[in-house]
């Protein structure tokens, strides 16, 4: 028999088989046993996360003889007919071949004919997004009033793509990226199933790799088992995947810190030679550097989770702006690996300017080159820099999307007006509208910018701007003056919500004492507010006590979130400040 893939093998028959998708798949079983389908569904997420996976079992489900609490029996004739591909019912098209007018309107001509064998006609059109706008246009009609016993279930891997008009007639579903842990277990159940014995540490760098994607993870598996089907184990993970090893990594940076530069020169040119690249040895050192920023912030002790001892030791006693500046050094790196195919140049580049510029003066006294060889680092940086700028000048530059220049983002430090201007003009609507496509927002971002990122949170939104709040002070500062961050943020958030907001940046300690001061000030405009409208409603008016007071604040929280905290207000009931 011929050898069948793994992500084919293991994919899922039942909702319960779906990993890491738990509310999209309870709601659509819910809707099965409810009997509430509606008539369009739009699938949308990163690629391997179980779209096309649960619109196959949604298929199977609804036209399924004997469903079981909302599941498919995967027993009865329609079931078996829909596992082997073969129920006519249920209709696959692929749009990135099929993409264009004439197709839609086969299809459109063929829904009028009732299902054959099951109760509902199923059409499944993957990347939908590949769809020319004609064919859209065909589209639209059937989408919005399809014969009863037809469902459509779109799945797209770029929602941004699909027009608002098709969006707007489905119900739309977002998977997430499977959590690490989550891909983890199901690596684990299925070698245990195939009895294959394995390092849990080489699982660890498949979880890592596949960056939420369980196809990806079992596709990379069958590779780790066509280099060595007797075991999977670590150093042939880190060899098939390019994934450096995280104690060889720590090494490489404590070398770093401590001014080490030949030592982490051959320590970056091992790693090479065993596999890695050199855009995942910059990625992993960005990765540990925010990783060392939040342990030294924290109050818990986190050096258990380095495999280098002393590494940690060595990190607190230099100033965080040189963790800083490691990071943006290997930013650096990345974007010149973009303009050369000489990849160890950027490395090599990185190593002596990271390695030259962060030592502290007793460590720098006691490890100081003497003057010629420092001069010879210089002028070798100095020649690897014209040669990466030589080699940029003849290669065309990739496309981008437009960046706001910086006079056009709406961000300012700890500016109390712009915050104040957002929180008039704030309702929940924006701000729920925000929070449903942040970790999406996030997801789009390339490594390097998710560590800053991930320290931003929406706070309060109007239909033109929103705040975001920054966890950590020095972080506040460095996200302030990235421009081209905030810049993607803008324009990812723009795709994603399909409208423009602005963006406002605040300190988490400046947000606190900002909302508090502006439920202060705004408490006789929100009480005028709420008498004018009563007035309106021809109902007497009533003076500002304790019961209305209450009202103001349950009003400022339906627009702000929990913003509503006044503590010098008696009549208003006190609520612990939260930090969030």
């Amino acid at each position: 028999m011929a050898y069948q893939a793994l992500y084919r093998k293991w994919r899922p028959q039942t909702f319960a088989d779906v990993v890491g998708q738990n509310a999209i798949t309870e709601t659509l079983k819910n809707a099965l046993i409810r009997q509430q389908v509606s008539h369009a569904f739009l699938f949308a997420g990163p690629r391997g996360t179980g779209k096309t996976s649960c619109a196959k079992i949604f298929a199977k489900a609804l036209n399924c003889l004997n469903l079981q609490a909302g599941e498919p029996c995967n027993k009865c004739a329609n079931c078996l007919a829909a596992n082997r591909g073969s129920l006519e019912d249920i209709i696959e098209i692929d749009a990135a071949s099929n993409n264009g007018v004439d197709e839609i309107r086969t299809i459109r001509d063929q829904v009028k004919y009732a299902p054959t064998q099951g109760k509902y006609k199923v059409y499944i059109i993957d990347e939908v997004h590949m769809l020319s706008m004609g064919a859209f246009n065909a589209l639209l009609k059937t989408l919005e009033e399809p014969p009863e016993h037809v469902v459509f279930i779109l799945a797209t891997t770029e929602l941004q793509k699909v027009p608002a008009t098709i969006i707007s007639r489905t119900q739309r579903y977002r998977f997430r990226r499977i959590k690490q842990s989550d891909i983890l277990a199901q690596l684990e159940k299925i070698l245990q199933t195939e009895k294959i014995e394995y390092d849990e540490k080489a699982l660890q760098v498949v979880a890592q790799v596949a960056d939420g994607g369980m196809r990806d993870a079992l596709s990379i598996l069958d590779q780790l088992l066509a280099y060595d089907t007797g075991k999977i184990n670590y150093q042939d993970a880190l060899t098939v995947t390019g994934f450096a090893s995280q104690k060889a990594i720590e090494e490489l940076y404590l070398q770093l810190l401590q001014g080490q530069t030949d030592d982490a020169l051959a320590s970056a040119h091992q790693l090479l030679a065993q596999g890695a690249s050199t855009r995942n040895i910059l990625t992993e050192l960005i990765e540990l550097s925010s990783q060392l920023l939040l342990a030294l912030r924290s109050k818990t002790d986190h050096s258990q989770n380095f495999l280098v001892s002393g590494l940690l030791d060595q990190a607190r006693t230099v100033p965080e702006s040189v963790l800083f500046k490691l990071i943006e050094l290997a930013n650096k790196g990345l974007h010149d690996l973009r303009y050369t195919n000489q990849q160890l140049i950027p490395l090599t580049v990185f190593i002596v300017e990271s390695s030259q510029q962060k030592q502290p003066a007793s460590a720098a006294s006691a490890n100081a080159a003497s003057a010629s060889q420092l001069a010879k680092l210089q002028a070798k940086i100095k020649a690897l820099n014209q040669k990466i700028e030589a080699q940029a000048k003849q290669m065309p530059v990739p496309s981008q999307a437009p960046v706001k220049s910086p006079q056009k983002l709406h961000h300012h430090l700890e500016n109390k007006d712009q915050v104040y201007h957002v929180l008039e003009n704030a309702t929940r609507k924006d701000l729920n509208s925000i929070e449903a496509v942040w970790p999406d927002l996030i997801s789009t971002l390339a490594v390097s910018e998710r560590a800053l990122a991930d320290v931003l949170k929406p706070v309060a939104a109007s239909d033109q701007q929103v705040v975001l709040k920054c966890k950590y002070e020095l972080w506040f500062e460095r996200a302030n003056k990235d421009t081209d961050l905030l810049g993607r943020i803008e324009t990812e958030l723009g795709k994603l919500t399909k409208h423009n907001y602005g963006i406002v940046l605040v300190a988490d300690s400046a947000w606190l004492s900002t909302r508090a001061s502006f439920l202060k000030t705004h408490k006789d405009e929100l009480l005028a507010k709420q008498a004018a409208k009563e007035k309106a409603a021809d109902q007497p008016a009533k003076k500002a006590d304790p019961q209305a007071a209450e009202q103001v604040v349950s009003q400022a929280k339906a627009l702000f979130g929990d913003l509503a905290h006044v503590k010098d207000q008696p009549a208003i009931n006190k609520e612990d400040e939260d930090h969030e």
